[in-house]
């Protein structure tokens, strides 16, 4: 049986298929693959920077071991800077004159009355004062009460507090409690840290069984100063107790409550939250370390401790905490380790924390996910080698593909049929034009319109 076709009709559709196979064959030269070594020497996101968070570190050589322990930006001490009443001993002999990295510090009770004279106690807190607003300071802006003994600083995207309850000739605890307030409650950086020497009742291991909330304070109304840098975001950290300890995220501190999204945690991730912090005790930097023991030893709100041991073994292997903060450029995680002097395994501790607002829905892997992707995009931008297929289409490296970013595939099931049409599309292009150019010469007056004659 013959069909007739007329040839004006069949052209249009050979044109639009080969132009789909041409597009097609566009977008695959245009595919893009971006090493991962290109994407880790490309700068993009927030800042990161180093902070070491130390304690109780005297001024024994080991203070300075610890200090030398790894590079980092910026200090934060939580008292307890010599145990001889010497202030000036530790700025001058562990803090280094000619640093780079900027410093702050609360007092700790050895640094203050009681523990020492009065004139002691009043060099040291200038000294810790006139450290924070030296010129060598300035990228760190701090704001300090009338006494001195409180202060709030920002550092890049950090806001940092700094008390000191339960200190003698410091403020009172109700006024440090409205400092904390005025400076935490509408804090707009990204990350914050609430820091102070003492600690409060479930926050110690045992050196000193019967201390109660140092920090919050003894009355049954007493307003917990843990809970609320928790309610507001703020990771915590204290000293005091000479040993390394850390606590699951918890949702409650004046009586613990471990966060449901981490009470099945293994401790290596901490998602934190307005409502949910972590706590890091850490008085390890130098001086002495101490025992843990009784009831606060075994709280189930541990999530990794570190003290002197059955045997003593710990007893010179002094520590400091340091964590990343903007890790990679992603200002919603850090990456902390608690290193150690005189030891063959100087990590002791490593873990990660994030800022997830709402950890039921989002995981940390998609944050870390989603920030790539936003690399990826800048990257493209940046090195203008970018289009719109691409935009739509740039996938994250899932780790099947070598460390490479493929855009797509060549061989897809959608380009197969495309090419196969139009080699169709070409074998009936050469057919129509053979049988038009003998028909018309075989019958050019019975033939009005260019007509394809196909068998079948």
């Amino acid at each position: 049986m013959l069909k007739k076709m007329n040839l004006k009709h069949v052209l249009p559709l050979l044109f639009i298929l080969s132009n789909k196979i041409l597009s097609s064959s566009a977008q695959t030269n245009d595919i893009v693959t971006i090493t991962d070594e290109q994407l880790d020497s490309f700068s993009y996101g927030d800042k990161e920077f180093k902070l070491a968070i130390i304690g109780d570190s005297g001024t024994e050589k080991e203070a300075n071991k610890v200090m030398e322990l790894t590079d980092f930006d910026a200090l934060l001490h939580l008292g307890d800077y010599d145990y001889e009443c010497d202030p000036d001993k530790y700025f001058e002999k562990v803090l280094d004159s000619d640093r780079s990295y900027q410093f702050m510090g609360v007092i700790g009770n050895h640094d203050a009355k009681h523990q020492c004279p009065d004139t002691a106690a009043e060099k040291f807190k200038n000294n810790v004062y006139n450290e924070m607003t030296k010129d060598k300071n300035d990228k760190v802006k701090c704001e300090f009460s009338e006494s001195k003994f409180m202060w709030s600083c920002i550092y890049e995207n950090m806001r940092i507090i700094g008390l000191t309850p339960g200190i003698n000739g410091a403020d009172k605890r109700e006024e440090q409690l409205k400092f904390l307030k005025k400076n935490l409650s509408d804090a707009t950086e990204d990350w914050k840290i609430c820091s102070w020497h003492f600690y409060d009742k479930y926050y110690h291991t045992g050196k000193y069984p019967n201390d109660g909330n140092v920090v919050s304070g003894y009355d049954s109304d007493s307003e917990s100063f843990y809970d609320y840098c928790k309610d507001n975001g703020a990771i915590i950290f204290s000293a005091h107790d000479h040993v390394y300890a850390r606590t699951h995220v918890m949702s409650k501190f004046s009586t613990p409550e471990i966060d449901e999204y981490d009470k099945d945690s293994d401790g290596k991730v901490a998602q934190i939250r307005k409502g949910a912090t972590l706590d890091i005790l850490n008085g390890t930097g130098g001086w002495e370390i101490y025992i843990e023991q009784g009831e606060q030893k075994d709280y189930d709100h541990w999530v990794k401790k570190y003290a002197l041991g059955e045997h003593r073994e710990n007893a010179k292997r002094f520590g400091g905490l340091f964590c990343k903060f903007n890790y990679g450029g992603n200002n919603k995680r850090a990456h902390c380790e608690f290193l150690r002097i005189n030891s063959s395994d100087e990590v002791f501790d490593t873990f990660d924390i994030y800022r997830n607002d709402d950890p039921g829905h989002v995981t940390y892997e998609q944050i870390d996910k989603d920030f790539k992707n936003e690399k990826i995009m800048a990257f493209k931008e940046a090195t203008n080698s970018t289009n719109d297929h691409q935009r739509e289409n740039l996938k994250a490296n899932d780790g099947s593909n070598n460390g490479s970013i493929n855009v797509d595939k060549i061989f897809t099931t959608k380009n197969i049929i495309i090419g196969g049409s139009v080699c169709a599309a070409i074998v009936i292009i050469g057919s129509s034009v053979l049988i038009f150019k003998k028909t018309k010469k075989i019958q050019p007056e019975s033939i009005s319109d260019p007509e394809l004659v196909i068998k079948y």
